[in-house]
């Protein structure tokens, strides 16, 4: 995946995404990599420093400036956006280090970044010294009011090492930081995950209209990306979105995975009039089918279970009340008014109660009685992977439900009206659409009396 649609940027021409890198272990890479993937697209981006830069990255930029007054020269960086789409802004380029810019002029960068074109300003707020880990002096990080995206990066080189100067930069401050009490004690996943959460580690300095993205770098070896999985879980579990990255492998995609909090949805809110009864409440092997289906939802990797209710919602409510009290907060029941106007008002009533973090969304119905949880556990490795949309395929068809849909899709999930639920958004552009292998008898769904009778006569059938 690209940093781009990892970053969620919007690269609006003079509304410029104002990115601020802060940490160790990659943040110039992370940087210029981002503004290549800007400038192939056709897009004006201007990178900076508000503190210092090895004068080695200068050569990462195909043109630099020097800003040596108050203000910066617009004609020269219009002439260098026109030429190369790529401008980096320094106040001097003399080695070993180079000094950027104060934050104010970045501010003024965004004013003008209308009259320039700008897509985005990427920033690089602090120092690391090339250790993988930091812990910020009193004086960083420099991020300036005008910051859109705060993303502190971690080395994930760094689990597993003491807490000494050779690993950490200013390890004298990231011990107390951290609670650790000896230089000897080991770097862990669960430090790396507080670290990035601390509001003086990673959140440190961070505007309040800000969105925090933490990139967890280096995930080169199988080691380090389960290393990166256990702290994306970590913050995940805590409603904070994450990425891991090999920014220095070979690809055009490098971020490997994203993490983040999910929901799985339970469609359960029509009367099922054709069935004659509440199809919620029909029995299966002793257990109703909105319990099976609540269970399936806490079952199947989602940070969280949602079941949409509406006809019959009392009688509904006392069948998940035993499943309601073993899950705690992770089970939600969320009461649909409008239930009668179709499977759309339940699509609006979930999303209207996701939790605000909330990266992507699994909607399945309560009448799918044969569907197998290790199928909706496969739905989250396309959507860490990248893919916005994911839906189960039989024969290489997409069906309709089981479907996924990254929080890029939300807005269109609200405009949907009518009974056809979310069907219409898996046939736009199907190609993009990841379709998991299923079996037909998994996606089966029962409306009638005739239906559930012949379902349930063949598993009976098929018991020995």
């Amino acid at each position: 995946m690209k940093l781009i649609p990892a970053f969620r940027l919007s690269l609006t021409p003079g509304l410029p995404d104002v990115v601020a890198f802060t940490g160790g272990g990659g943040k110039s890479s992370a940087l210029f990599r981002l503004a290549a993937e800007i400038v192939a697209g056709g897009q004006r981006v201007i990178t900076t420093t508000t503190t210092r830069i090895a004068a080695g990255q200068i050569g990462n930029a195909p043109v630099h400036l020097l800003v040596t007054g108050a203000d910066i020269d617009w004609g020269a960086a219009e002439q260098a956006l026109a030429r190369h789409g790529h401008c980096l802004l320094l106040a001097d380029d003399q080695p070993p280090k180079a000094l950027g810019l104060p934050p104010r002029l970045v501010d003024r960068l965004t004013w003008a970044g209308a009259d320039l074109g700008l897509a985005a300003i990427l920033i690089e707020a602090d120092g690391g010294a090339g250790r993988p880990v930091k812990a910020p002096a009193a004086h960083e990080p420099v991020i300036p009011d005008s910051t859109t995206l705060l993303v502190p990066v971690l080395g994930l080189d760094a689990i597993g090492l003491p807490l000494t100067a050779a690993t950490a930069h200013r390890a004298e401050l990231l011990r107390p930081l951290l609670g650790v009490t000896t230089p000897a004690i080991r770097f862990t996943p669960e430090m790396g995950a507080r670290l990035l959460l601390h509001p003086q580690g990673g959140q440190k300095g961070r505007p309040t209209a800000a969105r925090f993205l933490p990139l967890l770098n280096k995930a080169e070896t199988p080691t380090r990306r389960l290393i990166g999985r256990l702290i994306g879980q970590a913050l995940a579990a805590q409603g904070q979105p994450s990425l891991l990255a090999a920014l220095g492998a070979p690809g055009d995609g490098p971020v490997l995975e994203r993490n983040g909090a999910t929901a799985a949805v339970v469609l359960a809110a029509g009367a099922a009039s054709r069935m004659g009864m509440p199809k919620q409440l029909l029995e299966l092997d002793g257990e109703a089918l909105v319990v099976r289906a609540a269970r399936l939802a806490l079952e199947s990797g989602a940070t969280e279970a949602l079941v949409v209710i509406g006809a019959n919602a009392a009688l509904v409510e006392a069948a998940l009340s035993d499943l309601r009290g073993e899950a705690g907060t992770r089970l939600r029941l969320v009461h649909n008014p409008a239930w009668e106007s179709g499977q759309a008002s339940s699509i609006h009533a979930a999303m209207g109660a996701l939790a605000p973090d909330c990266q992507a969304v699994l909607f399945f119905p309560v009448d799918q009685p044969n569907l197998p949880v290790a199928l909706l556990r496969r739905f989250w490795q396309p959507w860490r992977e990248g893919h916005d949309r994911v839906a189960a395929g039989v024969n290489g068809v997409v069906r309709g439900a089981p479907a996924l849909f990254d929080r890029r899709w939300f807005s269109a999930l609200l405009a949907l009206q009518g009974d056809q639920g979310a069907r219409p958004l898996l046939q736009i552009d199907g190609g993009t659409v990841v379709a998991l292998p299923a079996e037909e008898a998994w996606l089966i769904d029962v409306d009638t009396p005739d239906e559930w009778q012949d379902f349930t006569g063949r598993i009976q059938r098929s018991q020995p």
